[in-house]
């Protein structure tokens, strides 16, 4: 509700209560009492717009004394836009009744507000009791904090005080401890004590000895690297420093000296005592060559010199007792062209029968292809191969020399390779040099071994077989990566591939010299494979198995030249057969004997060979078959061939006539006749049951062809046999072999 002068009850003043007293008077506090009593007076304040109290009467005279008009009209303005205003006016509403009303409703508010304090009053009293022992209580505690923060501040001051010193301490250990570090160090390169001095001087060599003598080098090193430095306690301890080294260089050299004259003591293992004590101590031989070269020289040249004679003594007692231990090898009339009497017939006083019997087949390769195939096998021990009275091929004996001989190698070089050099950089010249001069010798014995052999040698399968079994030796070395026996390898192929290549221009020259003897018919003398042909498939096969894997033009090339001359060889042998039959027979035989030689070989490089040999073979099975029909079928195949153009053109059949009724008559005594003349050509049942049915199917082919021009000139009188009767009959002589 508005009053007369437009203020709302919420907009008259109100009293402020404890609460907002104590709230903002926090520097000056409210009487909860006074307050009260304020509420309580009577005398209101009277404001601008503020209705009065109806006991309050103003003076008569006065009465219009305080009131402008002015203000009257700006009021009555006011009303006239108060919208409140406005609708009560034109609704006839007695203003001054309704001001009554409200301000019988204020006295009343007021009246119950009064009333509404009094009742509480002893609240209020007790709530400002409570707030002065608040006051009291703050005040006390306020004192003690005062008392704290000043205690706060001696703290904070004294832990400042602590920090300064802290840093100051911190500043002088790590100075304390660089000078410590320094002078550490420059005692441990000087000082030395006295146990590590009788040490030195007085016991072995063992471990602990190493210890300290490594660590006295470390201290030369460090008194060399300061020497200019004015430290008086540098040019002290130096003459001591010398004394020492020349004491442990001493001891060093007698060391090892006396180790490498235990060496050569019969029955030493060599390879253990370079791991256990030449390696273990190799940190010695490093001293004394940084600080004693002289005596690193000698240690250097007693090694050398004792294990030069050490292995050229024991290499040359193994090599020759190898070479006691070779078979009987081939001589200069083991020769695939040779002839058998030649190779037979000895001296006098020869002693030809004791040698063909332990002879064995120089041309076949047979086992000893496990030479080179059984990687595994151990090397030739003499005393159990004498004590057993055995017997070696010399591919053999090359193998196990070279094969001990490359084993030594290899450890030797890796051993000298580690203990004579620390310098990487120098080592592979430093190994190589020490290799050669401890090697020399034993390679000579190698090589004499290698070339004596050789140069009396007429086994071209055993220096072939020699010659792999080197290339593997040299595979072996490279994958060992020991460059220092590739030139004995290499100076081993001279050796043994110009003999090898001498030794196939003998056999050529062998054939060569058997093809143009003119007493040729005391060497062939039947039909049967000749002794050549086996000596030649199995010298072939042999070759071309030992080039599997490794195709040397070289040998391939002398393989093609043998070849062409054992072919021109078994054709001059042919020819001297004045018999038809026994020309092809003769040559059918022989080349199936080299094929059934080079099938059992089993290998990759012998398939080019054998086609060509099937098809020599398939070329001479036709020239017999043609033979071999001629006596029998001879006017019928004569008649095919003549009309095989055009078999419906103009005939004799007279003639035809006549063909056809001698083969009603004789077909089936020619077949038999033809079966028993295969089987005295070929004794070899695959051999002639092929060469049987290639002669009985071209005959079927020129029946059928025959029967082909029947068929166009019939002839009344005669009815020819038919195919399939022959084919019947035929089937019989299947098994005839």
């Amino acid at each position: 509700m508005s009053s007369r002068d437009g203020t709302t009850i919420k907009d008259l003043p109100s009293t402020p209560s404890n609460s907002e007293a104590i709230t903002n008077g926090t520097t000056k506090r409210a009487d909860p009492v006074k307050a009260l009593d304020s509420l309580l007076d009577d005398t209101f304040p009277v404001q601008n717009d503020t209705l009065l109290p109806p006991s309050f009467e103003p003076d008569e005279g006065d009465i219009f004394g305080d009131i402008s008009y002015d203000e009257v009209d700006d009021r009555i303005l006011a009303f006239q836009e108060d919208e409140f205003v406005r609708e009560a006016l034109e609704k006839g509403v007695d203003l001054r009744e309704y001001a009554r009303e409200i301000g019988e409703q204020r006295v009343s508010l007021q009246r119950s507000l009064e009333k509404n304090y009094l009742d509480h009053m002893q609240t209020f009293l007790d709530l400002h009791n409570e707030i002065k022992a608040c006051d009291e209580v703050l005040g006390s505690m306020e004192e003690l904090l005062d008392v704290f923060q000043g205690d706060l501040g001696n703290i904070s001051g004294e832990i400042q005080s602590l920090q300064e010193r802290s840093s100051q301490m911190n500043i002088r250990l790590r100075n304390r401890k660089v000078v410590e570090s320094r002078l550490t160090r420059v005692l441990q390169g000087m000082v030395i004590p006295p146990y590590v001095i009788k040490k030195i001087s007085e016991d072995e060599v063992d471990e602990v000895w190493m210890q300290y003598v490594l660590g006295i080098n470390k201290q030369m090193r460090f008194v060399k690297a300061n020497q200019q430095k004015p430290i008086k306690a540098l040019r002290n301890v130096g003459p001591e420093m010398e004394r020492l080294r020349l004491k442990a260089a001493a001891t060093i050299r007698d060391f090892f000296v006396s180790r490498i004259h235990g060496l050569c003591v019969p029955n030493t293992n060599i390879q253990i005592m370079q791991q256990s004590v030449f390696l273990k101590y190799k940190d010695l031989h490093y001293f004394v060559l940084e600080r004693h070269h002289d005596a690193a020289e000698e240690i250097q040249q007693t090694y050398v010199n004792s294990l030069r004679w050490y292995f050229h003594n024991h290499f040359d007692r193994y090599a020759k007792g190898l070479a006691k231990l070779q078979t009987v090898t081939a001589d200069k009339t083991d020769l695939i062209g040779a002839e058998e009497h030649t190779r037979k017939v000895g001296g006098l006083f020869s002693s030809s029968k004791v040698a063909l019997k332990d002879k064995m087949n120089i041309f076949a390769l047979g086992d000893r292809i496990d030479t080179l195939r059984m990687h595994g096998q151990g090397v030739i021990l003499i005393h159990v191969a004498e004590s057993k009275d055995m017997r070696y091929q010399f591919e053999q004996l090359f193998r196990s020399l070279n094969l001990t001989l490359i084993d030594n190698a290899s450890s030797e070089y890796l051993f000298i390779y580690e203990f004579f050099s620390r310098d990487n950089a120098k080592a592979d010249d430093i190994a190589k040099s020490n290799f050669q001069q401890i090697f020399e010798p034993t390679i000579k014995v190698a090589n004499n071994f290698t070339k004596t052999y050789v140069e009396n040698c007429y086994d071209a399968v055993g220096i072939l077989l020699c010659i792999r079994i080197n290339t593997q030796l040299a595979l072996e070395l490279q994958r060992r990566r020991i460059p220092t026996l590739e030139g004995y390898t290499n100076s081993t192929n001279m050796l043994l591939w110009p003999r090898f290549q001498a030794l196939m221009t003998s056999h050529i020259e062998s054939l060569r010299k058997m093809a143009s003897t003119k007493a040729m018919n005391l060497v062939v003398k039947d039909i049967h494979p000749h002794y050549v042909t086996r000596r030649y498939a199995e010298f072939a096969a042999s070759l071309l198995v030992l080039n599997d894997g490794y195709d040397d033009a070289i040998l391939t090339n002398s393989i093609h030249k043998l070849r062409q001359e054992f072919e021109a060889l078994l054709s001059r042998m042919a020819s001297e057969f004045s018999d038809p039959l026994q020309k092809p027979a003769f040559l059918i035989n022989n080349y199936d004997l080299i094929i059934s030689v080079l099938e059992e070989a089993q290998s990759r490089t012998v398939e080019t060979e054998l086609e060509h040999l099937r098809q020599i073979l398939n070329m001479h099975i036709g020239s017999f078959v043609v033979e071999q029909l001629k006596p029998f079928f001879g006017t019928m195949i004569e008649f095919v061939e003549n009309h095989l153009d055009d078999p419906s053109a103009q005939v004799d059949e007279h003639r035809l006539e006549q063909i056809c009724t001698h083969f009603n008559q004789q077909w089936r005594s020619s077949i038999s006749a033809i079966n028993v003349s295969v089987v005295q050509y070929f004794s070899n049942f695959k051999n002639g049951t092929a060469v049987l049915h290639a002669v009985l199917g071209h005959l079927i082919m020129w029946y059928t062809k025959f029967l082909t021009i029947m068929d166009a000139h019939p002839i009344p009188n005669v009815q020819p046999v038919g195919v399939q009767a022959v084919m019947v009959d035929i089937k019989r002589f299947r098994s005839t072999f």
